[in-house]
């Protein structure tokens, strides 16, 4: 490794990507994980790992990077996914593109993904994640692919308010986050229906480092729907949080931690257990004395 390589927190990859969609050729950025330059922190009630900034690295953010863009048409999916794409998904894919391009236009003005990526690029490249999953058919199990990618685009739109609070990409966030809600409840229904399955898929995340898999969907269904579920029918968000309450009680009641269920996970879902059961219980003390 060089001393110019050694400072680096990302490099071009040397092999070269064709976009399946519209035929550009590009170079995609990977980061580098050494040397000390990624010191994990705490994980948060999101079941995102925070990292600490590194006195020579400076803060570094691995999630800016896990999303596959080309340049051209904007077509965007997560790495395992971005060649796979099916001949089916072509023509909805290249017909999308001046969408897709607009829509990040709209939000973040222009960028250019053969250039080193900042946040604003990666808030964006889960955008398009999510608009291009569209395309994908069910054997891809999209849904809870753009469920995750919601969520990261919430995370990484946050990161952008702590940098420029005057911007509004808090108010971005919660639309995200609102959509991460939607997402995962109609994956845990595409899933129960057999539509589309949650548990094929490889790393369900939701951040990087750790797969909290099915066990990690059902949490984070119950944690968004409290957080950022619907609010127009009232009768309807009880509901919605009982649902929620039955199932995050199930991930502690099924017995100890274990590989598939870790520790950190169980504690949490402790947590938000009794924050529903408290809301619901305030909410029913209000309608009592209303």
């Amino acid at each position: 490794m060089t001393d110019g390589t050694a400072n680096r927190v990302t490099f071009f990859s040397k092999k070269e990507t064709v976009c399946p969609v519209d035929g550009s050729k590009f170079y995609r950025e990977e980061i580098l994980t050494g040397r000390g330059r990624l010191i994990a922190g705490d994980l948060n009630s999101e079941l995102r790992r925070l990292y600490e900034p590194s006195v020579k690295y400076g803060k570094i953010n691995p999630l800016i990077y896990a999303v596959t863009v080309c340049p051209g048409c904007y077509y965007a999916a997560l790495a395992a996914d971005f060649e796979k794409v099916p001949e089916s998904s072509l023509p909805e894919l290249e017909n999308g593109a001046d969408s897709r391009i607009e829509a990040v236009r709209k939000i973040l003005g222009e960028l250019d993904y053969h250039e080193p990526r900042d946040t604003a690029e990666g808030a964006a490249s889960y955008l398009l994640a999510l608009m291009s999953y569209d395309a994908f058919p069910k054997d891809f199990s999209p849904v809870v692919k753009q469920a995750v990618c919601s969520l990261r685009a919430a995370w990484l739109f946050n990161d952008m308010h702590s940098e420029s609070p005057t911007e509004n990409y808090d108010y971005i966030a919660r639309l995200f986050y609102r959509k991460a809600a939607f997402f995962y409840d109609l994956a845990l229904e595409y899933e129960q229906s057999g539509k589309q399955s949650i548990t094929a898929v490889g790393h369900l995340g939701p951040d990087l480092d750790q797969n909290y898999g099915y066990d990690g969907v059902l949490y984070l269904f119950s944690y968004l729907t409290l957080h950022y579920g619907a609010r127009e029918d009232e009768e309807h968000r009880q509901q919605a949080l009982r649902q929620a309450k039955t199932t995050v009680a199930k991930l502690f009641g099924m017995g100890k931690a274990s590989k598939q269920k870790p520790g950190p996970l169980l504690d949490k879902a402790r947590d938000l257990y009794a924050i529903i059961a408290e809301k619901l219980e305030d909410d029913e003390e209000e309608e009592a004395d209303a």
